[in-house]
């Protein structure tokens, strides 16, 4: 991830170390392809027992992309800000609509990677700080310039 032809090793979350205004799942993890501009984010969150996975596959270059997720619908754009992953969203659901911002960052030389959430909507307004630490051993990749 971040090394410009890279896949990652999963990583967990961290509730100790995340800041969230939405339930705490039981469990989540992300699992991230990132061979430039390819970029592909798997996340699976478990709530009460029961995972909810979502898979995008997108450019880093803010190429629009329109995507599908079960009743709900997204428009987005994921570019690079400097060191940083930033998707911008626009996602439809049956009873909502809203924008959902994240900025994808890794810290300590790799070994953690955090995403900042903000969400706005009607119905829903919150702000995020998810955490995840890596599974594995292996040092943490690195982008000259950025992730």
């Amino acid at each position: 991830m971040w090394g410009g032809t890279a896949s990652c090793a999963p990583v967990r979350f961290n509730p100790q170390r995340s800041t969230l205004q939405i339930p705490v799942p039981d469990s989540s993890q992300f699992e991230i392809d990132h061979r430039e501009p390819l970029f592909r984010l798997t996340r699976t969150h478990v709530y009460g027992g029961l995972p909810n996975t979502l898979t995008v596959e997108v450019t880093t270059d803010g190429q629009p992309y329109s995507l599908q997720f079960g009743p709900s619908h997204a428009d987005l754009r994921l570019a690079w800000d400097g060191m940083t992953l930033f998707l911008d969203s626009v996602v439809r659901s049956p009873d909502d609509e809203g924008t959902n911002q994240v900025r994808y960052a890794l810290e300590d030389g790799g070994r953690t990677f955090v995403a900042v959430e903000r969400w706005r909507s009607p119905k829903l307004q919150y702000d995020n700080r998810w955490v995840f630490d890596r599974e594995d051993d292996a040092p943490g990749p690195t982008r000259s310039g950025g992730l």
